[in-house]
């Protein structure tokens, strides 16, 4: 509230404002009475403990605790949360089935480093963790076998019973073969009884067992008993036999052979040799061999001994992958069916100081999990994963920064340069004190143009500070005030403080020897005057 005082007063010209005189010495208006009658609480109490006042002018002072800040706006006392006001779980500590790491301090720092063919960046600025595996070898893998025989031009890794191994492709190409058809192998090599499976036992001839001699009769005969495996001979009846009177050997066996021309029916290997030329046998000729290769073109795959299409029926595009048991139905690593895929993964993952994450199927997931203070999202679309910090906010004051060494400075007495920092203090409602500087009641201040004062205000018992020009108008440029807890004002925003810091730019262009003044706008007699110096005349 301003005073409007007379302009040109004389001495000893006294003014009355209410119940409050001042008497003009000259140089400055002095407060000579105070009558000002007061309604005031003798006693002060709280949810637990009271206090009454022990002088006329006693002080109560109302302090924050954790997470609670005061502060006093004219007449207003304000009373604010500083706590972040959030509920929030973490974890302290982190363990991995090696070892185990503490937080030791609410910002303290888990460092993400990269092991065997992993490597870790972030970007400067950025809260992006990017974690990159670098190329090796097929031989990496656990299963896979190149250094004990190195692979030549040609082969395919085929499965030895312990590792996947270099061996020769079953065609030229390395196309593959069709299990069901045989394609891709010449007619040679499935003709060839050594390469078949499951083949019929062949009797040797010494099993062969000859029963009871039938009676003779005609020309003889040959029977076989499928429930015994005996052949029996019925030789021929002596007239059946006739006399063998002359046999002529043919130079070839293209022509019919009259068996019962030949004196004995057991042709000796090189009668046979020298004819093998023109031995023609068709595949209906031979009877066993015939049943057994009609028999394998109504198998179905899955009767390979090694082969699982049962438990997993297979679906269309789908190829047989070995799941370490057997070769079953699974979709292709790439598309179009055959050839070769190059794929560059990792089965292992390592992290310094914890136990490696092995992929246990070949659709095995890695899962990422938010640590102590870190946030995870993903962008499906973009293929990107971030990890932010989620921590909340670390100190809210200057002094309550760890590494600054405060000795109770705070940010606003640090914030302008002033020529003097002049500390206020009250006493009671009747008058401003600057024991910093000054002595007595209200004291009269000299100030300097073209320099900046500051008002310390933390003493003043909740007294709005106001500074007026010699009209007694509060001014309104040139003012900056700081709050304890960093909060900038300026100008006329910076008036009516009763804390902080209240810095004064003042004008080079102030009249010299012209009288300012500085009030409570609560308290009419806490009036002082601020005594203009100009430089130029020093």
């Amino acid at each position: 509230m301003a005073i409007n005082f007379p302009n040109t007063p004389a001495n000893d010209d006294t003014f009355t404002e209410g119940n409050t005189t001042w008497k003009w010495d000259g140089t400055a208006w002095n407060l000579v009475t105070n009558t000002v009658a007061r309604n005031v609480f003798t006693t002060f109490s709280a949810d637990t403990g009271s206090v009454a006042p022990n002088i006329i002018n006693d002080t109560l002072t109302v302090e924050g605790g954790t997470n609670v800040t005061t502060s006093i706006s004219g007449k207003t006392l304000t009373i604010n949360s500083s706590g972040s006001g959030l509920t929030q779980n973490v974890f302290d500590t982190i363990i991995a089935d090696q070892g185990s790491t503490t937080a030791a301090s609410i910002n303290d720092t888990l460092s993400i480093v990269g092991g065997t063919n992993i490597a870790t960046a972030i970007a400067t600025d950025s809260d992006i963790v990017t974690i990159n595996m670098s190329e090796f070898s097929i031989d990496f893998l656990s299963d896979v076998d190149t250094t004990s025989s190195a692979p030549t031009t040609g082969q395919v890794l085929k499965w030895n019973g312990n590792n996947w191994a270099p061996g020769a492709d079953a065609t030229t190409g390395g196309g593959g073969t069709d299990a069901d058809t045989l394609d891709g192998f010449d007619s040679a090599y499935f003709l060839n009884y050594n390469n078949l499976s499951n083949t019929p036992s062949v009797v040797a001839l010494d099993s062969f067992s000859i029963g009871i001699e039938n009676t003779p009769s005609g020309n003889g005969a040959i029977s076989y008993n499928n429930a015994t495996g005996e052949f029996k001979f019925t030789p021929p009846t002596a007239a059946g036999i006739g006399a063998l009177t002359s046999f002529t050997e043919t130079n070839d066996l293209s022509a019919a052979v009259v068996w019962a021309n030949v004196p004995d029916v057991n042709i000796t290997q090189s009668s046979i040799t020298q004819h093998q030329a023109a031995l023609s046998i068709t595949e209906s000729q031979i009877s066993d061999l015939g049943t057994y290769l009609t028999g394998i073109s109504s198998l179905s795959i899955d009767a390979l001994s090694d082969v699982d299409t049962t438990t997993a029926a297979p679906t269309d595009d789908q190829v047989l992958a070995w799941n370490g048991a057997n070769w079953v139905p699974a979709d292709p690593a790439t598309g179009g069916g055959g050839g070769d895929v190059n794929q560059n993964a990792f089965s292992v993952i390592t992290v310094a100081g914890q136990s490696n994450i092995e992929a246990d199927t070949t659709t095995d997931t890695l899962t990422v999990v938010a640590g102590t203070g870190i946030g995870i999202t993903t962008n499906a679309a973009g293929d990107s994963l971030t990890i932010t910090n989620s921590q909340s906010a670390g100190a809210a004051t200057f002094d309550a920064l760890s590494d600054v060494q405060t000795a109770g400075i705070d940010i606003h007495d640090i914030y302008e340069h002033a020529i003097a920092t002049l500390r206020m203090g009250n006493v009671g409602i009747s008058a401003y004190t600057i024991d910093s500087h000054y002595t007595g009641n209200n004291p009269t201040i000299t100030v300097l143009t073209g320099t900046t004062i500051a008002f310390d205000l933390d003493g003043i018992g909740g007294h709005p500070f106001e500074l007026q020009d010699n009209t007694l108008s509060a001014l309104t440029t040139n003012l900056v005030h700081v709050a304890s807890n960093g909060t900038v004002s300026t100008n006329s925003a910076a008036q009516g403080q009763s804390s902080g810091m209240l810095y004064w730019r003042v004008d080079d262009a102030i009249t010299n020897n012209t009288n300012y003044v500085y009030q409570c706008t609560s308290h009419s007699a806490m009036f002082g005057t601020m005594k203009i110096k100009n430089m130029d005349n020093i």
